[in-house]
């Protein structure tokens, strides 16, 4: 893995973590809200190099809102990728960037804004301070297409299927595979991902944890890992690899596959 700079990654984290509020609030007002709040979510597209938002339809149109990371703007995009509106973020404000989504989406016909069903204890950005372009914006990119990579990969080792998403609450790359009893009901399941720094890690880091209804899981009975470590407290249970210990790709798949190991016997 390349040299990266800790503290750039997590100011990068911050700006996008604010922005992404913004297609939270997109799907929350323009689609069907679902239980597990879905519609909020969005996508790190590494081809296209920006966070993608759901599609909606606007007037008629099929449009997304997208964080473009080259352009450091926001826009909206028709169905072929094609800008329909831009708003270009140096030296702007949440505030502003709110104050041009607003405009933008009553010229859709969505004029009252309904707000997300979560919320942030702290803006990720103050809502009066102007956006910096992030130093860390080429190593956060790396990072999101790593967190795609390996969960995919970990869909297929675990012959499970999910949607690796990142949910804009956390602002997390996720996956989530739930496990059913005779009647159809959650009894069990298992969540893997990327988070940013927060109180379990105070920097980027890969994570699995999980439950079970029918006996709690020990995890102060969890084999040691070949990276990462098992953390038991109580306000988190469950393996994390920080991005710093992680010197080859493979190491965080077999961080992924042995923990997921462990977990799945305990939850089936």
């Amino acid at each position: 893995m390349t040299s990266f700079d800790i503290n750039t990654l997590n100011e990068a984290d911050r700006s996008l973590h604010s922005l992404t509020q913004l297609i939270a609030l997109t799907g929350t007002n323009a689609l069907p809200n679902q239980a597990d709040d879905r519609q909020a979510n969005l996508g790190w597209n590494p081809d296209r190099q920006w966070l993608e938002g759901l599609p909606f339809t606007g007037h008629g149109q099929a449009l997304r809102l997208v964080i473009d990371l080259p352009a450091f703007s926001l826009q909206f995009v028709h169905a072929d990728d094609d800008p329909v509106a831009r708003f270009q973020l140096e030296q702007k404000t949440p505030t502003d960037a709110l104050n041009w989504w607003q405009m933008q989406m009553t010229k859709w016909g969505f004029s009252t804004v309904k707000p997300t069903n979560y919320t942030l204890e702290t803006p990720p950005v103050p809502l009066d301070d102007p956006y910096i372009r992030p130093a860390g914006l080429t190593d956060w990119a790396n990072w999101r297409t790593q967190a795609n990579q390996q969960l995919t990969r970990l869909n297929e080792s675990s012959g499970l299927t999910s949607d690796v998403r990142i949910w804009p609450h956390h602002f997390d790359t996720g996956v989530y595979y739930s496990f059913p009893d005779e009647s159809g009901n959650e009894q069990a399941a298992i969540w893997a991902g990327y988070a940013i720094a927060d109180a379990v890690c105070p920097e980027p880091y890969f994570y699995i944890s999980g439950y079970s209804r029918r006996q709690p899981i020990d995890f102060n009975t969890a084999p040691p890992l070949p990276a990462g470590e098992w953390i038991v407290r109580p306000d988190w249970q469950g393996a994390c690899l920080p991005v710093s210990s992680v010197t080859q790709s493979e190491e965080i798949t077999r961080f992924f596959q042995d923990s997921y190991r462990w977990l799945a016997e305990r939850v089936r």
